[in-house]
């Protein structure tokens, strides 16, 4: 999830009261070391902000791992039977989209788990270089494309949010003499052509936004 992505999340969040948003379900939320620590941003600017707020949040992933409250395939009858006993009001599916190859599927399952005047916030890359997790299928929708998977929704508000370039984030992290040191690396991988075209799409192909701006789709939607 991009810093400016999650600022966006947490600014929908807090437009709502707590009892129309909680229980809110972070679908694919990964491990608690990834929200705090990986990508701290997420938890600062999202999930900081609803626990101090009092909103019960139920973290959910396919993994057991720390920090996933409820581990299990969405697809499974009793992960989804642990769900609807939950009655969430709230849903937040980030960056998923691009790594199902049924998406139909999924936003059919998404919306089985709200009752209407449920609230879902739907962000999925818009402009933004391959990621495998573990595949991507390169859906970079436009929000009005996110809009036509959930029908049975009304539409609250939506857009594209931008961030950071690929260069912006190398000094960020690695500063100037790290950022030299990346450019030579990748310089010597070029020639990798052994370890085949997965290896380098995933590792050249976010040069491509070396100076332009990362950019991710969102929409925030009511159920009928």
């Amino acid at each position: 999830m991009r810093p400016n992505e999650a600022k966006l999340i947490g600014n929908l969040m807090g437009r709502f009261d707590t009892n129309a948003i909680s229980p809110c379900l972070n679908l694919g939320s990964s491990t608690g070391t990834f929200r705090t620590e990986e990508q701290r941003h997420i938890d600062q600017h999202i999930f900081a902000p609803l626990r101090e707020r009092g909103v019960r949040v139920v973290h959910v992933d396919i993994k057991e791992a720390a920090g996933v409250d409820l581990a299990g395939n969405i697809y499974d009858a009793a992960t989804m039977e642990a769900i609807l006993a939950l009655s969430p009001r709230c849903v937040l599916c980030c960056n998923m989209f691009e790594h199902v190859t049924d998406r139909q599927a999924l936003a059919a399952r998404i919306s089985h788990m709200l009752a209407p005047d449920g609230l879902l916030v739907v962000t999925v890359p818009y402009s933004y270089p391959i990621h495998y997790d573990p595949i991507d299928t390169y859906f970079r929708p436009s929000p009005d494309e996110i809009v036509g998977m959930f029908p049975d929704f009304q539409v609250l508000k939506e857009g594209v949010v931008s961030d950071s370039t690929y260069f912006q984030d190398l000094l960020r992290t690695e500063g100037i003499g790290g950022t030299l040191v990346q450019f030579t690396k990748s310089a010597v991988k070029l020639f990798m052509i052994w370890r085949g075209l997965r290896f380098w799409k995933g590792h050249f192909h976010r040069y491509l936004w070396l100076f332009r701006p990362y950019q991710v789709s969102w929409v925030l939607m009511r159920k009928f």
